[in-house]
């Protein structure tokens, strides 16, 4: 019973890990995502008819 116990609670911790992880890695997707558009605008504050188009991103 003691080695049921302790496979289950690996296999817990090891999916709790996993989603962890997964939840961490779109987290980082959604802030790099959002500093590039921050970065492709260098006058967002002109009034719209006087913005230059934004920059191309690599």
């Amino acid at each position: 019973m003691k080695k049921v116990t302790s496979i289950l609670a690996v296999a817990v911790m090891a999916v709790g890990m996993a989603s962890m992880s997964s939840q961490n890695i779109s987290n980082e997707i959604d802030t790099k995502n959002d500093v590039s558009k921050t970065f492709q605008c260098d006058d967002c504050d002109a009034p719209l008819g006087d913005r230059i188009p934004p920059k191309k991103i690599a």
